[in-house]
């Protein structure tokens, strides 16, 4: 079994998540086909066929775990700054003791997400994120969801 096969086994048992590195992460969705676009920290990939983007973030020489379960979910075999007014996507910002960071998700642009050391950082980079995934949708011709706006309800 190849180094690649191998990652994909550890990805698949979930077992280690936080001790994948962010190339090896990489070099497995490129050798599955996927596409990458890189903007600043964030590499979004893409593949044809399917309508997941997973966005993936340098930090270091590891893959976040959140990322790494990510990769697991979406794939087939096995993504204080005020956003711009056209980004009226709902944005959920959490404390992840795994990934010792502040995880922005952005709950209707599915793979889409990022990481912070800080809340606002954090946010910063969920904005990048946003960025990248609506121009990659865009050129992919992937329909682009329109913000709903707060989906949340409090009991």
């Amino acid at each position: 079994m190849g180094k690649i096969e191998k990652l994909i086994e550890k990805i698949l048992l979930g077992g280690s998540d936080a001790n994948v590195e962010f190339d090896d992460l990489r070099k497995v969705l490129l050798s599955l086909g996927f596409e990458e676009r890189q903007r600043g920290s964030h590499h979004v990939f893409s593949k044809s066929g399917l309508d997941e983007l997973v966005n993936l973030q340098r930090d270091g020489s590891k893959a976040r775990p959140y990322q790494v379960r990510q990769v697991r979910t979406d794939h087939p075999a096995i993504q204080p700054l005020e956003p711009p007014m056209n980004w009226k996507y709902e944005v959920i910002i959490y404390w992840s003791n795994d990934d010792t960071a502040f995880v922005a998700e952005v709950p209707e642009l599915p793979g889409c997400m990022a990481h912070g050391p800080t809340q606002s950082e954090a946010l910063a980079s969920a904005n990048d994120a946003i960025e990248l995934w609506l121009a990659t949708a865009r050129e992919l011709g992937r329909v682009v969801p329109e913000p709903k706006g707060r989906r949340l309800l409090y009991a």
